[in-house]
């Protein structure tokens, strides 16, 4: 029994004319009807839904699947925490974190990219240093404290700052001492930051996935908990963009390059495997009956390198290998190191690829990468300062007017000493006579004197 199969496409329009909108309606009642005569003798509800399917199929799917995605979105909101209207739901976020970490272990790109940065940034050091004596004895104290050891947790921290972008430092302070001590929780543990309703960066409070339990645990910002709380965490970002409360380490937008470039090498391993393999073809002629079956005894197993073998006119030995056409390879692999190299924002000779650049152009390319690693000392410099802040008022020590902090950051190329210290001889007596002048005073002429030598210096 043959079937007869309708398709109906309906558009509707808005038209001024009753009779067409009278005469639209009964193509209407003729397609049901029709419809209803074609599916005699089945129940009611089979023709409903086929009469629903296929008028208003599309229309129904849709909207059922908006209404799936605003509930999923709902909840999704519920239990990813307070998220910025541009932050990642829970699931991308943690999939960035644990990847990033994968290709830190597992990837020699990925680990020498976040080395890079720390050493560029921390390099031999970075020191926070006050104005005043006293306040710098204290911070002296903190800073090598045997439970801080700050010297130290700054390489760590840089890491952790590259890989996901953000840090939760964890302030405990002694009752009696007055002294703070510092702890990390990496940022995956963390699915929620509570903030102000009128002020998203204004954060409240972060909760920490806790192994074992379905609470968890939460912890209070140093902006709720205040002066004589007992702990309270600190949250700093990188690459945060404007309206999301968590960061986004370096390496997530190179994470598929990775990976792909991890693949090609990989391939090119098996290639190179497959060149150096072949095997042996003997050609026979003149075979008499059972003379193919006794070479292939004789023949069972490959001879040995360096072995003699001897055959007459009869038999002819062949070695096949695969014809691998892959001369285009190097560019291939090249290009997908650039990739890498670009979103890493270094140039390919960071990566011990030196080919690739005369010592000129090493040097002109080297520009953009150092602004960026000034840029992150900067940033960095910033948290060490604040940490120093909070933990200077969490034991009660304050001065009128600030601590009058700054940091003494690395440099970033040895190279540049030279040129800095002919600018400052240079500029040494130009200061001197505008200060004889009156022109400058002496707080513009130490900012001078230290523009000019190549340091920073920040104040609180």
């Amino acid at each position: 029994m043959g079937r007869i199969l309708f398709s109906i496409h309906i558009r509707i329009v808005t038209v001024e004319d009753p009779s067409i909108i009278v005469s639209g309606s009964r193509l209407l009642f003729l397609i049901v009807t029709m419809v209803m005569y074609l599916s005699v003798g089945r129940d009611v509800m089979s023709w409903r839904d086929r009469i629903a399917e296929r008028l208003f199929g599309s229309l129904i799917e849709r909207r059922v699947q908006n209404a799936v995605k605003v509930i999923d979105d709902k909840w999704w909101s519920q239990i990813g925490g307070a998220a910025g209207p541009h932050d990642k739901n829970w699931g991308e976020l943690q999939e960035d974190l644990s990847d990033s970490l994968e290709a830190w272990r597992m990837n020699p790109l990925a680990r020498r990219i976040v080395g890079l940065t720390t050493d560029y940034v921390v390099g031999d050091g970075i020191t926070v240093t006050s104005g005043f004596s006293a306040v710098q004895e204290w911070i002296d104290e903190f800073w090598d404290h045997p439970m801080n050891h700050i010297d130290q947790r700054l390489y760590a921290w840089c890491d952790e700052l590259t890989r996901s972008g953000e840090l939760f430092i964890v302030v405990s302070v002694n009752p009696g001492s007055g002294m703070s001590y510092l702890r990390n929780i990496p940022a995956s543990a963390i699915d929620r930051i509570d903030t102000d309703p009128d002020d998203l960066e204004r954060e409240i409070q972060y909760h920490e996935l806790v192994d074992g339990t379905l609470e968890g645990r939460w912890w209070p910002s140093w902006l709720t908990a205040g002066v004589g709380a007992g702990q309270f965490v600190l949250h700093y970002t990188i690459n945060r963009p404007v309206g999301a409360l968590r960061g986004e380490g370096d390496l997530v937008p190179i994470l598929p390059w990775l990976r792909r470039y991890r693949e090609w090498l990989e391939d090119r391993v098996r290639v190179n495997r497959l060149r150096n393999s072949f095997l042996w073809q003997v050609k026979l002629t003149n075979v008499t009956p059972g003379d193919l079956d006794r070479k292939q005894q004789q023949y069972k197993h490959a001879p040995s390198p360096g072995s003699i073998v001897v055959s007459d006119e009869n038999e002819e030995w062949l070695a096949l290998s695969a014809q691998l056409q892959s001369s285009d390879a190097e560019s291939d692999g090249k290009a997908l190191r650039l990739m890498v190299a670009a979103g890493a924002g270094i140039p390919l000779h960071f990566l011990s690829e030196g080919e690739s650049a005369t010592r000129a152009t090493a040097a002109e390319m080297g520009g953009p990468t150092f602004r960026h690693y000034k840029h992150r000392q900067l940033a960095f410099s910033e948290i060490l300062m604040d940490l120093v802040v909070v933990a200077a008022e969490s034991a009660g020590i304050g001065v009128v007017g600030g601590l009058k902090l700054s940091c003494v950051l690395p440099d970033l190329t040895r190279a540049d000493n030279l040129q800095l210290a002919q600018a400052l001889n240079e500029i040494t007596g130009a200061i001197e006579k505008m200060l004889s002048l009156e022109l400058i005073d002496q707080e513009m002429a130490k900012v001078l004197v230290t523009k000019f030598a190549g340091g920073e210096e920040f104040n609180v």
